[in-house]
């Protein structure tokens, strides 16, 4: 049996386990975040962590504090405990993906060494390989496909798919943006990606789409925004915040996953068991609309990716504008342009038929005038 225990629940869990332990557990994850200094690694950590110690808890039928004296014991094999742990994720009733698996295997593998339990790769070669990564190929989404999502969502997630199609931002950055951060006065409107949400700890500027300015005004009247745009205003602590940003997370990932079991024809999985349309997919579809209309630097420097930032920011503020505003309409998702565009050809159409008309109106005329009648 494999746990799908949620965050939350694995917080609940820490009830169980002794304190010597839960304080080993929190110094590995603030270890692991003074590396990275990412918050969502740190919480990823702190749910693989904990997933661990279910399963040695289930597996051995004892607490991990009684699990991890025996660590120290001679009669204990570390490799064996991973080996069986190898087996508990890939062969349950919901095995994971070969790229989780071997995850959850060095994350396990890297806690039971920071424990005191010396584990080297080339022991766990001897005993079993660790599964290959799997590089699987992602069809892109399209733009009639967003489309239809956009259709069905409610306003909120509608207005965050629209903000991410066309700013190259990830979810996490979008859900930590302030009111303050957007400056509509600006022609295209511009957001400030604050450096302390961001993965590559840098501030950068993007933009977003006439479209999406329209529906996040909508949505900032309509939810009577004062500050953050997505998250809840009430943390008293940075732990409060942290995870009030996961709960926001998990809360859109349900939106999403509503929408999509309402539309059985987009309710489908790649071949690693990841559903086709995620969040993450509207970068990526971000990324090639932009490249497609003008060239793959301006998107990535867009998308905060470091080495290409010096290219865009070499350029001044109206060049930048410009520059985005020649690629919006790659990056607009609904029809309305196109109806537009439909409107005018049809208005232009008629003014034809009604020149035809006036002509032929005339000529009976004269003609009639020429016959007496």
């Amino acid at each position: 049996m494999v746990l799908t225990r949620s965050l939350s629940n694995s917080r609940g869990t820490k009830s169980k386990v002794q304190t010597v332990i839960n304080n080993k557990i929190e110094i590995y994850l603030e270890r692991k975040y003074r590396i990275s200094k990412s918050h969502a690694t740190r919480e990823s950590y702190r749910f693989i962590v904990y997933r661990f110690v279910d399963f040695i808890q289930i597996q051995y039928k004892q607490d991990f504090e009684t699990f991890f004296a025996s660590l120290t014991k001679s009669d204990t094999d570390p490799i064996g405990i991973l080996d069986e742990y190898f087996t508990y994720l890939s062969k349950g009733d919901r095995p994971l993906a070969n790229n989780s698996i071997r995850g959850y295997l060095t994350i396990a593998k890297d806690f039971l060494n920071y424990l005191g339990c010396k584990i080297y790769i080339e022991d766990i070669k001897q005993r079993f390989r660790l599964p290959k990564a799997r590089h699987v190929y992602e069809e892109g989404l399209t733009k009639e496909t967003i489309n239809r999502i956009v259709r069905f969502a409610n306003p909120k997630l509608a207005t965050t798919i629209l903000m991410l199609c066309s700013s190259g931002m990830r979810i996490s950055e979008l859900l930590q943006l302030r009111i303050q951060d957007i400056d509509f006065t600006k022609n295209p409107t511009t957001v400030l990606v604050r450096a302390e949400t961001t993965k590559t700890r840098e501030t950068r500027i993007t933009c977003i789409s006439s479209e999406a300015t329209s529906a996040l005004q909508d949505y900032i009247k309509r939810y009577k925004i004062t500050e953050h745009l997505f998250i809840k205003n009430n943390h008293k602590s940075e732990d409060d915040y942290i995870q009030n940003v996961l709960t926001t997370r998990q809360s859109f990932e349900r939106m999403l996953h509503h929408v999509r079991s309402n539309i059985p024809e987009l309710n489908k999985k790649s071949e690693n068991g990841r559903n086709v349309i995620h969040f993450h997919a509207l970068r990526a579809w971000f990324k090639t609309q932009v490249t497609d209309a003008h060239q793959s630097d301006f998107a990535e420097a867009l998308m905060g990716h470091k080495s290409l930032k010096l290219v865009y920011y070499r350029q001044n503020d109206k060049a930048r504008a410009q520059t985005y505003l020649n690629v919006e309409h790659s990056l607009t998702i609904s029809d309305t342009e196109k109806m537009d565009n439909n409107y005018s050809e049809m208005q232009k159409d008629n003014q034809e038929l009604r020149g035809i008309v006036d002509s032929l109106s005339r000529q009976l005329q004269n003609l009639e005038r020429r016959i007496g009648v």
